[in-house]
């Protein structure tokens, strides 16, 4: 369909959905951050990336991205945010669902505990954290929690990410982090559950802070 022969309403929502989208990473965007001089948003490690990169000021129009916004940033967000694009956790309800619509054989009991535990792995939410240089924790960005749960599961000892342009590796067997060309410079990282996550002292998600009210936030 052609944007001439679209309805208003339809207009206003394909205009919507390319606003939520990051013209780096082409993804919905993760902690959206606006250049002050232009108003261009972007992903906040998409435009920290570009910016440490040099690669000639705003992405959409090369204007001068004030490199004070990556400095101590702060945003009203929930620390415990899914990946957009990606559906919400299961829950109990929908596992049990699921459960009682599969066809069961009257003359075989059920294993209660097998119902049990997956009921408990469909509900359960883990997050990936790695040690601030002074203290507390911060959560990785929801996508590269993605890529790093996954070779988790996988049972991979190590994994390379990518974190504003620059590689990284997860020692997944050692629970730390390094930039990959600076091992000296490892954190540790921790593998949590959603009660877990509430007891720490998370600073934020990817390098921005939590202004208060975020879940598992601190302000300082």
């Amino acid at each position: 369909m052609s944007s001439k022969n679209m309805t208003p309403r339809r207009q206003m929502a394909v205009n919507a959905a390319i606003d939520k989208d990051c013209p780096v990473c082409h993804c919905e965007m993760v902690l959206p951050t606006a250049i002050p001089a232009c108003g261009h948003k972007f992903c906040f490690l998409c435009l920290k990336g570009v910016s440490m990169a040099h690669l000639g000021g705003c992405p959409i129009c090369r204007g001068p991205i004030d490199e004070k916004i990556f400095k101590k940033p702060k945003q009203n967000l929930n620390l415990k945010m899914d990946m957009p694009d990606s559906p919400a956790p299961s829950t109990s309800n929908s596992a049990e669902k699921e459960v009682k619509e599969e066809p069961v054989d009257e003359d075989v009991k059920p294993d209660v505990n097998a119902l049990n535990a997956a009921l408990n792995t469909a509900s359960t939410k883990m997050y990936w954290l790695y040690h601030g240089r002074n203290r507390g924790w911060w959560r990785f960005d929801p996508r590269v929690e993605k890529d790093i749960e996954e070779a988790y599961n996988h049972r991979m000892p190590i994994t390379e990410v990518t974190i504003c342009g620059q590689a990284y590796v997860i020692d997944i067997a050692k629970m730390t982090q390094y930039p990959k060309n600076n091992k000296g410079a490892a954190r540790d990282v921790k593998r949590v559950d959603s009660n877990e996550f509430d007891t720490l002292d998370v600073k934020g998600l990817a390098g921005v802070f939590a202004a208060s009210g975020g879940a598992g936030s601190s302000s300082t």
